[in-house]
């Protein structure tokens, strides 16, 4: 092997390695969560991501900050890695958090070509800027 070929090999070794193994690892609670209206009470304490099987799982802990019960509407977006949106769209789940409590929201991915997600949240309880906006 001569030099040439060898520096081809490393720098394309050099280009694999400097991709993340997953971009929605690296990306922060904010850039993942998607509310339709501010949330008064609550809000996404912690947002986990891990390959499984060729399948991305999520996990979401969801705090609720006020002493009484709310109701949350949820369902996951899901890209690919283009950022082209895959799988269609899902149907809203209701999920009722206890007072000062915390709830894991936990998903699998529907296909392995979905490689980044959006969570999407709205509450009864939201903030919007207008009561025509919903």
């Amino acid at each position: 092997m001569n030099l040439v070929n060898a520096m081809k090999r490393v720098a394309a070794l050099l280009g694999i390695l400097a991709l993340p193994a997953n971009p929605a690892w690296a990306d922060s609670i904010a850039s993942k969560v998607e509310e339709l209206g501010k949330m008064k009470y609550l809000n996404v304490s912690s947002l986990k991501t891990v390959n499984r099987n060729g399948l991305l799982n999520i996990q979401a802990e969801i705090t609720n900050d006020s002493a009484s019960n709310q109701q949350l509407f949820y369902r996951f977006k899901w890209f690919d890695g283009n950022g082209f949106e895959v799988g269609g769209e899902e149907p809203w789940k209701p999920l009722t958090i206890y007072g000062k409590q915390r709830q894991n929201i936990t998903t699998v991915a529907p296909m392995p070509q979905a490689t980044d997600f959006r969570l999407v949240l709205q509450s009864p309880d939201n903030e919007t800027t207008s009561p025509s906006s919903w």
